[in-house]
């Protein structure tokens, strides 16, 4: 054989497809992780504004009707959140409190099924406005 030139072997393919199946199963899992028990329930954490510099809490509520979310300090702006296409993304309206604004809301699966990760947009911008995580309390 010269030097630099590979052959491709059977098992070389199916280590290949291995690896692509395994992968794609283990997102696949990773991805529902929220999803095992459902979104219902209330998730309590903390967020960080970015360029405010502050940590606050943040309260999120699903029910089958839909849900709601509370946050900054002492809870003072709350809103609706409304349905996407997207299972785990969430528009903010309604929204009620002094320098409480609009936007939507991202959450992310992560290796525990009781934790999320969260973004949350203003509406009208692109870059995340704050983000954290929460956890099912109930």
């Amino acid at each position: 054989m010269k030097a630099g030139r590979w052959r491709v072997r059977a098992w070389h393919v199916v280590v290949a497809v291995a690896v692509v199946v395994v992968a794609v199963a283990g997102f696949a899992f990773w991805a529902r992780g929220a999803q095992g028990p459902g979104l219902e329930g209330t998730w309590t954490g903390s967020a960080e504004h970015f360029t405010a510099k502050r940590i606050f809490p943040i309260e999120v509520r699903f029910k089958s009707g839909g849900g709601a979310m509370r946050w900054g300090a002492d809870l003072r702006c709350s809103g609706r959140l409304g349905s996407t296409p997207s299972v785990m993304e969430f528009v903010l309206v309604q929204v009620v409190g002094e320098e409480c604004y609009p936007g939507s809301l991202q959450m992310f699966p992560t290796s525990d099924a009781n934790q999320m990760a969260i973004e949350v947009t203003r509406e009208g911008e692109d870059e995340v406005t704050y983000s954290g995580k929460v956890a099912r309390t109930s």
